[in-house]
């Protein structure tokens, strides 16, 4: 089976190919999120609209609208927006084979270097579904629902689980053992073994528990499943991003928190040759009220940065620094990498700054 690299948060982008400048956003939105609230998967794609009005003193034009994965899609205009006219942009979610909550981010990019993200949130509730739909995934005299499941956000002091299910549709028992490659006490299989009789169906909990554990940001965690006794190809993965828990913050203290604003989080340098270290200086402002903290920054391979994670950002206080991508030996094509930055601002917790370039000959 294919290996693959999970990444929160829900948090998954289209690679972007063009160049994000460092000036905020003159777009006035009538709103940044919109809910969807509980909606039927039967009953295909839903939309809404995001207005907003030029607040600037010159026309602006939408370059770019990039967002998380297909199952969102975006129209809008790239006629000029005058100084004080309307605009809109028309955001559509599908629904299928996605059940459960969802939040999905876009990416509005216009002239001037303007950065402004919107959101659409709400709740799927699935179609029913055959065995075959049910359990897609053939592992050995097994089938199950998927082999991967991301927790999203886990605040510490808590924990959350996810199912992933399964199905015995030979004429055969079968046994079945779920082992950690890394085990350690913060994530557990429930149960770690089980006896899965012919025709039965059930399925095992993969947990974190930030209770008592030390943990911020990217967790991620594979399983190697034993069937009978024979370790399989196949493998289970589950992801989780540990934060802070903001639960319990009232509108008050949200308005009061920190509130992390970057110039951009996005640079590409276009096409160059291989070899040098590429740089790019970001400024990160505290808008909020209460000093602002790296709770964890992770840097990609070939990442590196001036950013002191130590660093306590205080109330209005601006920083800039430099994100450097190291280039040397990375071959011919398009490349990007990425630092993600584990912030106790409540509203959007996780970041990602990421820099990118075309490596021609």
């Amino acid at each position: 089976m294919k290996r693959f690299w999970i990444f929160v948060v829900g948090l998954f982008l289209l690679f972007d190919t063009v160049t994000a400048a460092s000036q905020k956003s003159v777009l006035q939105f009538s709103q940044m999120v919109w809910n969807f609230g509980t909606i039927q998967e039967k009953d295909g794609p839903v939309s809404c609209r995001f207005d907003f009005v030029n607040t600037g003193k010159t026309p602006i034009v939408i370059e770019k609208v990039t967002v998380g994965c297909g199952c969102t899609t975006p129209k809008f205009s790239k006629e000029p927006v005058r100084p004080g006219a309307k605009g809109s942009i028309t955001v559509t979610y599908n629904p299928k084979d996605r059940p459960g909550a969802f939040r999905k981010e876009i990416t509005v990019r216009s002239t001037g270097g303007g950065e402004d993200v919107l959101s659409v949130t709400g709740d799927v509730v699935p179609s029913p579904k055959t065995t075959a739909d049910r359990y897609p995934v053939s592992v050995g005299a097994l089938s199950l629902s998927t082999t991967s499941v991301n927790l999203g956000y886990v605040a510490r002091g808590k924990s959350k689980s996810r199912a992933i299910e399964y199905f015995n549709g030979t004429n055969s028992p079968v046994e079945v053992q779920l082992v950690s490659r890394t085990p350690r006490p913060s994530f557990t299989t429930l149960p770690a073994s089980v006896r899965i009789a012919a025709g039965d169906q059930g399925a095992v909990t993969l947990r974190y528990d930030f209770t008592a554990s030390d943990v911020w940001g990217m967790q991620s965690d594979t399983v190697d499943l034993w069937i009978d006794g024979k370790l399989i190809d196949t493998y289970l993965v589950a992801s989780a991003v540990a934060t802070e828990d903001f639960s319990e913050m009232t509108a008050a203290e949200i308005a009061d928190a920190p509130k992390a604003v970057f110039s951009s989080q996005y640079y590409n340098f276009g096409n160059l040759k291989e070899g040098n270290e590429l740089h790019r200086s970001f400024t990160l402002k505290n808008e909020g009220k209460q000093p602002l903290i790296i709770r964890d920054m992770k840097l990609g391979p070939r990442m590196s940065t001036t950013l002191d994670p130590d660093k306590e950002i205080a109330a209005g206080e601006t920083l800039t620094f430099e994100v450097m991508l190291d280039t040397k030996n990375a071959g011919a094509g398009k490349m990007m990498d990425r630092i993600v930055l584990i912030v106790n601002d409540p509203t959007r917790p996780l970041r990602e700054l990421r820099l990118a370039a075309t490596i021609v000959n």
